[in-house]
């Protein structure tokens, strides 16, 4: 268990890191950052229920994920809020690779967060939908029907 000055332990906080977090993407899991300007920074450990079914799973990734986190807890620039969000490649993966893969998120997630980071939005469903969002990105109008020609009377 990390030490509770470094837990995030609000639902509240999970919440706003999941939508207003930047992304940074390793193979075994997503690191989402936030500058929140606390110190030290507050860290929290996601393992989903549609990635790991069972409950046990869960709590293993996310204890083995906690305990290959441990030692770079000296590393972590404070300021920040952030969530690790387990992939399922991580029940697989060897401890000193996950070991590996966080202490290269902690030092890649400074450098990342000062660039402008550009959410994009979804892409709708609808067909007239996909034409705007086309229209947004600037590219052409998206494969489908062809433009109808008016008729003439």
């Amino acid at each position: 268990m990390l030490p509770k000055i470094v837990r995030l332990r609000h639902q509240s906080d999970f919440a706003r890191l999941s939508v207003k977090g930047r992304p940074l993407y390793g193979p075994f899991c997503i690191l989402r950052a936030w500058k929140s300007g606390s110190t030290p920074s507050k860290i929290g450990f996601v393992a989903s229920g549609k990635m790991f079914r069972k409950a046990t799973e869960r709590n293993l990734v996310r204890r083995r994920m906690r305990e290959a986190f441990r030692p770079l807890l000296s590393k972590v620039p404070h300021g920040y809020d952030m969530i690790f969000v387990a992939r399922p490649e991580a029940k697989k993966a060897d401890f000193g690779e996950m070991r590996k893969s966080l202490e290269h998120l902690i030092e890649k997630m400074p450098k990342e967060m000062e660039r402008p980071y550009i959410r994009r939005p979804k892409a709708p469903k609808s067909r007239k939908g996909q034409i705007e969002y086309a229209k947004q990105l600037g590219v052409q109008r998206p494969p489908g029907r062809p433009p109808q020609e008016k008729k003439k009377s």
